[in-house]
């Protein structure tokens, strides 16, 4: 007997209040995920949800993170989200890669924020091979939902976000159920998305150089000079306390990050 093929992994990215959680019940058919109003932002903690159907080729492991809300990060933000997002790229390395992201917006002009989470995910921490998937919710009082993409593509793609494809849905069934047709078709635009992604090859990334990569990358990208500086005793202070690395393991990666910045002549 065959055994089935890993189901593909996907990453649910997007500031919060964009409708994740939804977006995952709406995949799943029932409420599998809560919100996250309550949880701490900028820390990339994420939730693995994995999602069977009655034909197993269609099952899917999502992951709904909850990703970064603050226009700039602090120290303490900064070391959580490298920690957490470490975390996860292991986890999807250990089990098969992944095969998409999945960027949740709502409808509406693109912030800095969400600019923020579109670089950190896609070009950081996945180094723009993973295909980004754009899904745009809160589309449920358009006359035609399809239409937004049409109208908006211009300013999104001005805004440096480069999906390899994109759905324009609503969550939501709204009071009585008004929204119920909208909601069926959003489902089965999503699960069609999902489908096309997860037929082709999941992505990794090298977890050795990524860490110290990463690390750069957010302090340089994420992190205000003036709240983070560039202090090495401060640095290797906060990942040994706050990180609870090993003060040798700390000390390897302030090297390598060092390192990659001669590389680079930074």
């Amino acid at each position: 007997m065959s055994s089935q093929p890993r189901p593909p992994n996907f990453i649910i990215f997007g500031e919060m209040g964009v409708g994740k959680s939804s977006l995952v019940n709406l995949i799943a058919g029932n409420q599998l995920a809560t919100s996250s109003s309550g949880a701490q932002s900028c820390t990339l903690e994420s939730t693995e949800y994995p999602v069977t159907f009655s034909d197993p080729r269609l099952n899917v492991n999502l992951y709904d993170t909850v990703g970064l809300d603050s226009p700039s990060m602090n120290s303490a933000g900064y070391l959580d989200a490298l920690v957490k997002a470490h975390e996860l790229i292991v986890s999807l390395k250990n089990r098969g890669g992944v095969n998409g992201l999945l960027f949740c917006i709502k409808a509406g002009r693109v912030s800095h924020t969400m600019q923020q989470n579109y670089r950190l995910f896609f070009e950081f921490l996945c180094e723009e091979r993973v295909p980004l998937a754009l899904v745009i919710t809160n589309l449920e009082n358009e006359p035609n939902m399809d239409d937004w993409w049409t109208m908006n593509k211009a300013h999104i793609e001005k805004s440096g976000i480069d999906p390899v494809t994109h759905v324009c849905i609503t969550t939501i069934k709204g009071y009585q159920n008004a929204y119920e047709t909208r909601y069926l078709e959003s489902k089965a635009k999503v699960l069609n998305m999902l489908r096309e992604l997860g037929n082709n090859d999941a992505c990794s990334v090298d977890v050795s150089s990524w860490f110290a990569r990463v690390c750069k990358k957010l302090r340089e990208f994420l992190v205000p000079v003036k709240g983070f500086g560039r202090s090495r005793q401060k640095m290797l202070q906060m990942l040994t306390k706050r990180c609870k690395l090993r003060k040798e393991d700390a000390v390897q990666l302030l090297q390598r990050i060092d390192a990659d910045e001669e590389k680079l002549g930074t």
